[in-house]
C-alpha cells in the first residue's frame, strides 16, 4: 500500500464516518415520526385543495371525525392489549356490534337504568374476551382461528336474538346526549376516549402487569422461565379487550342513537389498521397509545378528504384495507432491523 493510497483513505474514512453516523440519527426520527408529519401534510393539503378547502377545516367537520373516531379509537385501544401480548383479537367488531345490542334492549326493551345498561354491555364484552382468553391460553387455540369463530358465532347469535331488526326506539335520552352532545365545543365521546387511552396507556407503559404482557409479547418461553403466569396473563389480555370493546360498543350506541345488528364486525379492519400504523411512530416497533390514535387520525383525516373530494364508496374498505398491509409490512421491518441492532 502506498503513502497515497493511505492518505486517501485517512482523509475518506472520516467523511463515510460522518455520513454514517447522520444516517443513524435521520433513520430513528423518521420512524418516530413519519406519520405524523405525513398526517399534518395531509390536513395542509385537504384544507387548501379546491374541493375540500371550504367545508374540510370547519367546526362542524372536524367535530364530526372527532365524534365518530371516537368509537374506532377505543376499538383500537381494545386490540393493542393482546396484540401487546402477542396475540390478534378478530373478535373485535362482533363485540362493539353485540354490547351495542345488548345495552340497547337493556334500556329500551326491558327499561333497566342506563348505568345498569352500560354495565350490561360492557361485562358482554368482557365475557366474550374470557371465552377467547381460555381458548387461546388453556385450550391451545390459534388466537386468529379462535376470534374469528367467536366473531362469526356472535354475528349468528346476534342476527338470532335481534332478527335483525335495528333497536331505534327507546333508546334513553341521557344515552344519546353523550352521543351527539358537546362539552367546551368538543364531542363528550371525546372525554370518553381521552379517559379510556389515558387508562391503557398508564396500564401498558407504567405498571407491572404492562411489562409482564410486554414480555409474554417477546417470548413465551422466557415470561414462564422467569414465573410469569404466561396463560393468566394471555387471558386477561383478552379480557381487557373484550371490556373496551363493550365500551366502544356503548359509544357506538350513544353516538348513532340506535344499534343496528349489522354494523359492529365492520370496525375489526379499521381497529386493526390503526393499531399497526401506531406501532410505525412514535415508539416503532411496539404497539403504543399515542402511536394508535395518531394511527386513527391518520386513516380518519385520509377517508375524510377523499369522501369530501368526491371519492367512491370503495374508497374507505380499500383504504383501510391498503393501511393495513402496509402498516403491518412496516412494523415488521422496524421491528426486525431493531432486534438487529440490539
Amino acid at each position: 500500500m502506498t503513502a497515497a493510497t493511505t492518505k486517501h483513505e485517512t482523509q475518506t474514512a472520516p467523511a463515510g464516518a460522518e455520513a454514517s453516523n447522520r444516517n443513524r440519527s435521520v433513520l430513528p426520527f423518521l420512524e418516530k415520526y413519519a406519520l405524523l408529519v405525513l398526517f399534518a401534510l395531509l390536513v395542509l393539503f385537504f384544507s387548501v385543495y379546491g374541493p375540500t378547502s371550504g367545508t374540510f377545516t370547519s367546526v362542524a367537520n372536524v367535530r364530526n371525525i372527532l365524534g365518530n373516531e371516537s368509537v374506532i379509537a377505543v376499538a383500537a385501544l381494545a386490540s393493542i392489549v393482546p396484540l401487546t401480548c402477542g396475540q390478534f383479537d378478530l373478535s373485535v367488531g362482533s363485540v362493539i356490534g353485540l354490547s351495542a345490542i345488548a345495552t340497547a334492549s337493556a334500556s329500551a326493551t326491558y327499561g333497566w337504568p342506563v348505568p345498569v345498561a352500560v354495565v350490561i354491555g360492557v361485562l358482554c364484552g368482557a365475557l366474550v374476551g374470557l371465552l377467547n382468553g381460555w381458548l387461546v391460553a388453556y385450550r391451545g387455540v390459534n388466537p386468529l382461528i379462535a376470534t374469528l369463530g367467536v366473531s362469526t358465532l356472535l354475528a349468528g347469535l346476534i342476527s338470532l336474538y335481534s332478527k335483525d331488526i335495528i333497536i331505534s326506539t327507546g333508546i334513553p335520552e341521557s344515552l344519546t346526549d353523550l352521543g351527539s352532545g358537546t362539552t367546551l365545543g368538543l364531542p363528550r365521546t371525546l372525554f370518553a376516549l381521552a379517559l379510556a387511552a389515558l387508562v391503557v396507556y398508564y396500564v401498558l407503559g407504567h405498571t407491572p402487569y404492562g411489562r409482564y404482557l410486554a414480555s409474554v409479547g417477546v417470548s413465551p418461553t422466557s415470561a414462564r422461565l422467569v414465573g410469569l403466569r404466561v396463560e393468566r396473563l394471555v387471558l386477561s389480555s383478552f379480557v381487557v379487550s373484550g371490556a373496551l370493546s363493550g365500551v366502544a360498543g356503548v359509544l357506538l350506541l350513544a353516538r348513532a342513537g340506535t344499534a343496528n345488528p349489522q354494523v359492529g364486525p365492520g370496525f375489526t379492519l379499521a381497529a386493526l389498521s390503526a393499531a399497526f400504523l401506531g406501532a410505525t411512530a412514535i415508539k416503532p416497533g411496539r404497539f403504543n397509545v399515542p402511536g394508535t390514535l395518531l394511527g386513527v387520525l391518520f386513516v380518519a383525516v385520509s377517508v375524510n378528504g377523499l369522501v369530501l373530494a368526491g371519492a367512491a364508496d370503495w374508497v374507505q374498505p380499500t383504504f383501510n384495507g391498503s393501511a393495513l398491509l402496509i402498516a403491518v409490512v412496516l412494523a415488521t421491518a422496524i421491528a426486525r432491523r431493531r432486534a438487529g441492532r440490539t
